[in-house]
């Protein structure tokens, strides 16, 4: 690709929304729907950026998506509380980040273990800082992040079951966190908001305290990667399906049952008791027919569901507010459905 469609790319990324709409009004449409003109711009700019013929080494995945949260999201906010920690993991610690606006740790405040996206391959505490702030600071809960072990150094289970163990630490040690442990929510996008899925159908079937309530932001939730929309979307900006494919190879490793509802949670056959849940999914994605689908299977078991569907997004959307204004958006309206999840349980 030329220097000088990289760089046009890249000022159109900057421009306003209102340019972008003038100078592309043909942009691409899905199910009867046109790209948000701010994600388009950004999609073209992936698009040019990475070798569509090969794929990268992990060590180059996990600097690009590095690279994209400090180019395109927009900064933290302060809080009383930005702490670095350990908990326990499944073999040993982990490293976590607490975030919380309370400065007073003998108040008790209700929490989000937090599980950041990235392939399940890339992705820490650095990737997800301004996501996980911003959630707790605008929902008034604390949030918990987790930096679970990455494939293909160490492939499924291990990162599911971190975050598995990682919840059962906090609810077991809430009270030295300054943490409700009688109201502590799970979530995360995209292989984190697999992971946040898959923690509440496990920890229910343990016995265990279930969940208060789980955000899914556009999450995995069928390891077949065989939806019409993965299929349909074959070419998406930001996660066409060959990188996809790629991400849960490493994931999987030697492993290759991916109908079991601990790598794939839509393929749990009963989901009822599961806890209220927010799902968000973007209409460009190729993983939107993954949370639409998760979503009906919840509704259908009579658990409380909030489906929130945005038409024009590509995926990673929240963690690109700098130059895409819905992912704030999406992140606010979450956030104050955390709230009112806390203001009715208190």
């Amino acid at each position: 690709m030329s220097k000088i469609a990289m760089l046009t790319s890249l000022i159109s990324v900057y421009m306003p929304e209102a340019v972008v709409k003038i100078f592309n009004p043909d942009r691409d449409t899905y199910r009867g729907e046109m790209i948000d003109p701010k994600a388009f711009a950004l999609g073209r700019l992936a698009n040019h950026l990475r070798d569509g013929a090969q794929m990268p080494t992990i060590a180059e995945s996990r600097a690009q998506l590095a690279k994209t949260a400090k180019l395109f999201d927009t900064k933290a906010p302060a809080l009383t509380r930005i702490e670095d920690i350990e908990i326990g993991g499944a073999d040993g610690p982990v490293k976590a980040r607490l975030y919380s606006d309370e400065p007073d740790i003998s108040n008790l405040r209700p929490a989000m273990i937090y599980y950041h996206g990235g392939g399940f391959i890339q992705g820490d505490l650095e990737s997800h800082h301004e996501v996980c702030a911003k959630l707790a600071k605008w929902s008034g809960a604390i949030v918990v992040a987790i930096d679970y072990r990455l494939a293909p150094e160490f492939p499924y289970p291990a990162g599911v079951d971190d975050a598995i163990a990682a919840y059962q630490y906090v609810v077991e040690n809430s009270e030295a966190l300054g943490i409700n442990g009688n109201m502590v929510g799970v979530g995360g996008d995209s292989a984190g908001g697999c992971f946040a899925a898959v923690v509440a159908q496990q920890v229910g079937q343990s016995g265990g305290p279930v969940p208060k309530f789980q955000v899914l932001i556009y999450p995995v939730t069928d390891g077949n990667l065989n939806s019409q929309s993965i299929n349909e979307l074959e070419h998406a900006y930001v996660l066409p399906k060959a990188r996809m494919s790629w991400y849960r190879d490493q994931y999987a490793g030697a492993f290759n049952d991916y109908d079991d509802p601990k790598f794939s949670p839509l393929k749990a056959e009963d989901l009822s008791g599961q806890p209220d849940a927010y799902i968000v999914t973007g209409g460009f994605d190729p993983l939107v027919d993954d949370g639409t689908d998760y979503a009906k299977k919840l509704d259908e078991a009579g658990v409380a569901t909030v489906h929130r569907h945005f038409p024009g997004q590509v995926h990673a959307f929240v963690s690109l507010t700098k130059v895409v204004p819905e992912g704030t958006i999406a992140l606010k309206e979450i956030a104050a459905w955390i709230s009112a999840k806390i203001s009715a349980n208190s």
